[in-house]
């Protein structure tokens, strides 16, 4: 009885060590997996996912030169994650709302003084404004990366840039913090 009773235990414990062994891959998390509407194919999605035509193929010498030959007034933003876009929304106090021609951003909201107008500089597809410190204190001013999606731009008629950031934070209770990204669009100042 004693010799059934042990293999009994062995053969549990053998099932056991090898039902724990195996793959020892990690599930995907469901926040990898992208289930709002996408970017591609000349389409980009602006607030509530509605898909828009868009030059999403333009070249970093194009962009260089849409901001060199017109100053860009933010027409408005929205949030999105893998699985959210959000209708328009508020941005909050720290949103850049002009670029302008001499290579500087303007954040006209943003509580002080020092902050409000930084360079920016273009590598390919990203406008990254310059970290810079505050003169009256030790407080700097970190720098912001934002990725051009799209450009719609002619000489003559102006147009329109859609660019995102990253946030590394969930701007609403059902987002995910890892995917969370804000979506700016811009427009040319008329007259320019």
């Amino acid at each position: 009885m004693k010799k059934i009773f042990n293999l009994i235990i062995a053969t549990l414990l053998s099932v056991m060590l090898f039902s724990c062994g195996g793959n020892d891959e990690p599930e995907p998390e469901k926040s990898d997996e992208i289930t709002r509407v996408q970017d591609g194919n000349g389409k980009v999605f602006i607030d509530n996912g509605v898909l828009v035509e868009a030059n999403i193929d333009y070249t970093s010498a194009q962009l260089t030169k849409a901001l060199a030959e017109h100053e860009w007034a933010f027409d408005y933003g929205f949030y999105y994650d893998n699985h959210h876009v959000s209708s328009k929304a508020e941005m909050g106090s720290y949103c850049p709302t002009f670029i302008h021609t001499n290579g500087t951003i303007e954040y006209s909201n943003f509580s002080r003084v020092e902050g409000r107008i930084c360079a920016y500089g273009i590598n390919g597809k990203e406008l990254i404004t310059k970290s810079q410190a505050s003169i009256h204190s030790s407080y700097s001013y970190p720098s912001d990366r934002f990725v051009i999606i799209a450009l719609d731009y002619s000489e003559e008629n102006g147009g329109r840039m859609i660019m995102d950031e990253k946030l590394g934070y969930a701007p609403f209770n059902d987002y995910d913090a890892n995917s969370s990204y804000k979506r700016l669009v811009w427009t040319t100042l008329p007259g320019e």
